[in-house]
């Protein structure tokens, strides 16, 4: 068998460089620290206080609720009601102008969930600040006549995380209608739901927290509730699609190359394997840090060096890559022990092939099978589901290539299945971490997201294809 020669070489420098323009093109705007997290009643925080001093008015808050009725239209109208003290009440309870100029002040400041209130009215009774406005499209009408409220989960684009600022907050639906899911740190009575909390952080990304009225209590509007929380989901989804483009054309260029050079790749010593694969990958990831550190970071060299660290750690833990490396290398290296155990086990070639067909490679066509019959309600984020579901997706994919290499080998019908099962493997990790990982709030960019993760499973793949290749080669001449 002919060794990989300098051609070859030269084709793997090529799809490094590939690889590597593609992180740097990405570098430099795509790692970003959290925002800060928003006030769901802007007025209701500290920013009314601070922006009533800054026109002269002393007032601080002593209490304050929310409450919020969403219409057949999707428009939620805001109604927040501030108890005040100080100085200032007086002032702000004469003088209407400049009340409604420090109302107004409050958004413009942001951080604030209603960022662009309409129809924004001021009142006072008492010592009671009343601030009313409208948000558009809150909720929308659904399957069986369901109105999702999906304001708090997924808005404008943006994956945002709030806290309540108010003592309280109600939601009630259009008329008719009766809550038929709310998110599980809120109670319900009937057609409202309450949550009761002051400064405690809310993600919405770690919980439910769509808010459903229909029409009745009933088993159809249940069943339509599901639908409807699902459908949205899914169509929020579908957005980041465009992130699986990455990983699977490195996945395709990995897979057409160890068809193509599988035997010289199984000449090579271990030595020169782990330099082949570890070299490039490791090239990438540390320019793409070094980029990224360049052109984010300005300060002293110290600063720089840690910036550098916490980059380089993020590309690997943060992607997915982590426990890809992890957990993938510990599966692979249990395959192949199954792999030699059987092989070696059966006196002869038919009887070894026909121990690891039934218990290796059927058993991990049934994982791939399982994988995506589940893929539906992990698109559909059925009740946090899909969440766990990505986590195993970013794992499995190492367990196709030592199937794939040795039904390669062999000759084999599940061949075909390994192959499809490993280039679409990014789609499920795509649809169901999308929007639901906490990277979507520090990564800008989608290539970065999963390039890295791509990146490590073909690197593990690479060592079990050969691995599992010389095992089916040797048994087979034995």
């Amino acid at each position: 068998m002919e060794r990989i020669d300098g051609s070859t070489g030269v084709r793997v420098a090529l799809a490094t460089v590939l690889v590597g323009l593609l992180l740097l093109s990405v570098a430099g705007v795509s790692v970003s620290a959290r925002p800060p997290p928003q006030a769901v009643c802007g007025v209701c925080s500290d920013t009314l206080v601070e922006t009533a001093a800054d026109s002269g008015v002393d007032v601080s808050i002593a209490a304050s609720s929310i409450s919020i009725r969403i219409a057949e239209s999707g428009t939620g109208h805001w109604t927040a009601r501030v108890r005040l003290t100080g100085d200032g009440v007086e002032t702000l309870r004469e003088n209407h102008s400049l009340r409604d100029r420090i109302v107004q002040q409050v958004p413009d400041r942001g951080y604030v969930a209603a960022e662009e209130p309409q129809s924004l009215t001021t009142s006072m009774n008492g010592e009671t600040l009343i601030v009313e406005y409208d948000v558009p499209g809150m909720a929308h009408e659904s399957v069986g006549g369901v109105y999702v409220v999906d304001f708090f989960y997924w808005h404008g684009g943006d994956a945002r995380w709030f806290y309540l600022a108010a003592d309280s907050m109600t939601m009630q639906g259009p008329p008719g209608t009766v809550v038929s899911h709310a998110p599980a740190d809120a109670t319900t009575a009937d057609h409202v739901v309450t949550w009761e909390g002051s400064d405690e952080q809310y993600d919405p990304l770690g919980v439910r927290s769509h808010v459903v009225f229909a029409p009745d209590d009933g088993v159809v509007s249940s069943v339509s509730t599901t639908l409807g929380i699902g459908i949205d989901v899914a169509q929020l989804k579908a957005q980041d699609f465009v992130a699986v483009v990455a990983p699977l054309t490195i996945l395709a260029v990995v897979v057409a190359m160890l068809r193509r050079f599988e035997s010289q790749l199984t000449e090579l010593s271990r030595l020169e394997l782990i330099g082949l694969v570890t070299g490039p990958l490791t090239v990438v990831g540390l320019t793409a840090a070094t980029v990224e550190t360049l052109v984010g970071v300005s300060g002293p060299v110290t600063d720089q060096l840690g910036d550098f660290l916490f980059y380089l750690l993020f590309i690997v833990a943060g992607t997915g890559a982590g426990p890809a490396l992890l957990l993938g290398g510990l599966l692979v290296a249990g395959q192949l022990l199954l792999a030699k155990h059987l092989l070696g086990r059966e006196s002869g070639a038919t009887g070894s092939m026909e121990a690891v067909t039934r218990l290796l490679l059927w058993p991990t066509a049934a994982v791939l099978a399982g994988q995506w019959l589940l893929f539906p309600a992990a698109a559909a984020g059925a009740a946090g589901y899909d969440a766990m579901y990505g986590l195993v997706s970013l794992v499995v994919p190492t367990l196709y290539f030592v199937p794939l290499a040795i039904t390669r080998q062999r000759e084999t019908s599940l061949h075909l299945a390994f192959v499809t099962g490993l280039l679409f493997s990014p789609i499920p990790v795509v649809v169901a971490l999308a929007p639901h990982t906490a990277a979507n709030l520090v990564i800008g960019s989608l290539a970065l997201r999963y390039v890295p993760w791509g990146l490590v499973i073909v690197a593990i793949g690479v060592f079990a294809y050969v691995a599992g290749y010389r095992v089916a080669a040797t048994e087979r001449l034995d």
